[in-house]
């Protein structure tokens, strides 16, 4: 049998050895993601944007409503709600072709 607070500590030693450190951009590669973030802004086109977590990257799937270049937040329209992201933490963006 396994006291509650053995159970916490193995939970909590689990965790810490999946945090992952956050990969450093290039000023390059920040250029192009803003660009993509921009665009899908700009021309309505739905992104797929990773966004860095401690504990395991995140996929946000829509459309960028504005971006605030004073704060870095990004507004990404998700269909029926919003989400705000700091762009310090975007780590990919994928356009999705224009539909005809």
């Amino acid at each position: 049998m396994m006291l509650p607070e053995h159970k916490d500590r193995i939970n909590l030693h689990n965790e810490q050895k999946s945090k992952q450190t956050k990969p450093e951009l290039t000023e390059e590669e920040q250029q192009e993601l803003y660009g993509r973030l921009r665009s899908s802004m700009l021309h309505t086109l739905r992104a797929s944007i990773i966004v860095f977590k401690e504990y395991g990257n995140r996929q946000i799937n829509g459309v960028v409503d504005w971006i605030n270049p004073r704060t870095h937040l990004i507004k990404v329209d998700i269909g029926a709600d919003w989400e705000l992201i700091d762009f310090k933490d975007v780590l990919r963006v994928e356009l999705d072709a224009p539909g005809y």
